[in-house]
C-alpha cells in the first residue's frame, strides 16, 4: 500500500512538473517580440563584423592625423645616461709664466659619469611641408570616414533584403499552410461523397495526391523560413530565431514617396564620391608637401643637463639652445619621383571620380525602373489573388452541387496557392527595390521615418 502511494506521489509530482515546464515555454513564446526591420538594424549596427571593421580603420585614420599633427608641435625627450671609463680623464696644468712647466693635474671628467638630460626640438620652418601632410591625413580621414559609411550603408541595405525575404518565406509559409487547410477539407468532402457513393474512388485519390503535394510545399515553406533566419542572422551577427518572433507575412504595401530627381540626390549624397573626392585632395595635399621638402627645414633644438660621479646627478649643470637649418641639395631624383607619384594619384583618382559617377547613376536609373516594374507587378498580382478566390468559391461551389468536377476545384486551388505566392513574391520585390533605390541614391532608409502615402 505504501510503495503504491508512493507511485502515486512521483507520478502527480512529475505530471505537476510537466505543466509547470510546458507553462513556462508557452509564456516564453508569447513574450517574444515580433521582429522588426528597425530591431534587425539596431542588432546589425552592434555585432555586424564589417561594421566594426570600417569603424576600426577610421580609428586607424585618426592616428595618423593624430601623427601628422605632433610632427609639427614641440618634441621633449627625457635621458638618463651612466658611463664608466678605464680611468678619470685629466691633463696637467702649466703654469702662466713659460706655459711649460706643469703645477698640477686637472680632472675633466668622472671616471663614471651619470647624465640626466631635457631635450626639446620644435620645426621652425618646413616650407609648408607638415602642413600639407597634416591636410593631407585630415582629407584621408574622411576618405576611410565615407568608407565606413558606405559599409554601414551596405550591411543595412544587405539586412533590409534578408529581412523581406524572411518576410516573402513567412508570407509563402502561410499560403503553405492555406492551400494544405484547404485541401484536406476538401478531402474529407471528397470522401464524404465517396462514402455516399456519389464520386469515384478516383476522385478521392486525386485529393489525396493533391494533399500531399500541399504537405510536401509546407515542409519546402519551413525550409526556407529557417534558411532566411539564417541568411539574416549572417548579417546581424546575433541568433535572432530564439529571441524574436517571425515577422508579419505579407505585410500592407504603401506607396513610397521618391524624389523627383534620383540621380542628383545621388550625386550630393553617395559616401564613394564624397570619398574619393577627398582622397584625390589628399594626393594633391600631398604632392605640396613633398614640395615643400626643397625649400629649407629650419628647427629649433635646445638642452638642459646634470652630471655627476653617481646616481640621480646633481653636481654639473649644463645647457644648449640653438637653431639648425637644413637644406636638400641634392637627392639623385627622390623628391621628383614622389612628386610625379603623388601627381599621378591625384589624376588617376579624377578619373575614378568621373567613371564613379555615370556607374551611380546607372545604378539609380536601374534602380528607379525595377521600382516601378514592381510596384506594378503588386497591382496585377493582387488583382489575380482576388480573382483567383472568386474562381476557388466558384469551383467549390459548383462541386458540392454536383455540376462541377474534381479537376475544377485541384486546378482553382492551385491558381489560388500560385497566385497568393505571386502576391508574396511582388511585395518583397518592392520592398526591396524601394531599398535599393535608396541604396543606390546613398541615403539610409529609416523604416519609421520613410515618405510614404496611403
Amino acid at each position: 500500500m505504501r510503495h503504491r502511494n508512493f507511485l502515486l506521489f512521483l507520478v502527480i509530482l512529475a505530471a505537476c512538473f510537466l505543466v509547470i515546464l510546458a507553462g513556462k515555454l508557452a509564456w516564453s513564446a508569447e513574450t517574444r517580440q515580433e521582429l522588426t526591420l528597425d530591431k534587425a538594424l539596431a542588432q546589425s549596427a552592434e555585432s555586424n563584423p564589417l561594421v566594426m571593421a570600417a569603424e576600426a580603420r577610421v580609428n586607424q585614420a585618426e592616428g595618423r592625423l593624430i601623427q601628422a599633427r605632433s610632427d609639427g608641435l614641440p618634441q621633449v625627450y627625457g635621458s638618463l645616461g651612466y658611463q664608466k671609463l678605464q680611468e678619470r680623464p685629466e691633463t696637467w696644468a702649466v703654469s702662466l709664466v713659460d706655459g711649460k712647466t706643469p703645477i698640477g693635474i686637472v680632472p675633466l671628467g668622472f671616471e663614471e659619469t651619470t647624465q640626466a638630460a631635457v631635450n626639446l626640438t620644435q620645426v621652425l620652418f618646413s616650407g609648408g611641408s607638415l602642413t600639407a601632410r597634416t591636410e593631407a591625413a585630415r582629407f584621408l580621414l574622411s576618405a576611410v570616414r565615407s568608407e565606413r559609411d558606405r559599409t554601414v550603408q551596405s550591411v543595412d541595405n544587405g539586412v533590409r533584403r534578408a529581412f523581406y525575404a524572411l518576410q516573402r518565406s513567412v508570407s509563402r509559409l502561410e499560403v503553405a499552410r492555406e492551400a494544405l487547410s484547404l485541401s484536406k477539407e476538401h478531402l474529407r468532402q471528397v470522401e464524404s461523397f465517396y462514402r455516399a457513393g456519389i464520386v469515384a474512388q478516383n476522385e478521392v485519390l486525386r485529393v489525396q495526391v493533391a494533399v500531399s503535394s500541399a504537405e510536401l510545399n509546407r515542409i519546402r515553406a519551413e525550409s526556407a523560413v529557417a534558411v532566411a533566419w539564417k541568411t539574416l542572422e549572417r548579417f546581424t551577427g546575433k541568433s535572432l530565431r530564439e529571441q524574436y518572433g517571425p515577422p508579419a507575412g505579407d505585410p500592407e504595401l504603401e506607396a513610397f514617396s521618391v524624389v523627383p530627381d534620383p540621380t542628383a540626390r545621388a550625386m550630393e549624397l553617395r559616401p564613394e564620391l564624397k570619398g574619393l573626392e577627398a582622397a584625390r585632395r589628399a594626393a594633391l595635399a600631398t604632392l605640396k608637401a613633398v614640395k615643400g621638402q626643397a625649400y629649407p627645414q629650419v628647427g629649433l633644438q635646445a638642452q638642459a643637463s646634470l652630471t655627476d660621479d653617481h646616481l640621480f646627478p646633481s653636481e654639473k649643470d649644463d645647457w644648449s639652445v640653438g637653431i639648425v637649418a637644413r637644406l636638400r641639395l641634392f637627392d639623385s631624383g627622390k623628391l621628383h619621383g614622389q612628386a610625379v607619384e603623388a601627381s599621378a594619384t591625384a589624376t588617376e583618382l579624377l578619373n575614378r571620380l568621373e567613371d564613379l559617377k555615370r556607374q551611380v547613376a546607372l545604378e539609380v536609373a536601374t534602380a528607379k525602373v525595377l521600382l516601378d516594374g514592381a510596384v506594378q507587378s503588386v497591382k496585377v498580382a493582387s488583382d489575380a489573388v482576388v480573382q483567383s478566390e472568386e474562381d476557388y468559391r466558384m469551383a467549390l461551389k459548383r462541386y458540392q452541387a454536383q455540376v462541377g468536377t474534381n479537376i475544377d476545384v485541384l486546378d482553382a486551388r492551385l491558381a489560388l496557392t500560385d497566385a497568393r505566392n505571386a502576391r508574396a513574391d511582388a511585395v518583397a520585390e518592392v520592398l526591396t527595390a524601394y531599398g535599393d533605390l535608396l541604396f543606390a541614391m546613398g541615403e539610409l532608409p529609416v523604416q519609421t521615418n520613410k515618405e510614404v502615402s496611403r
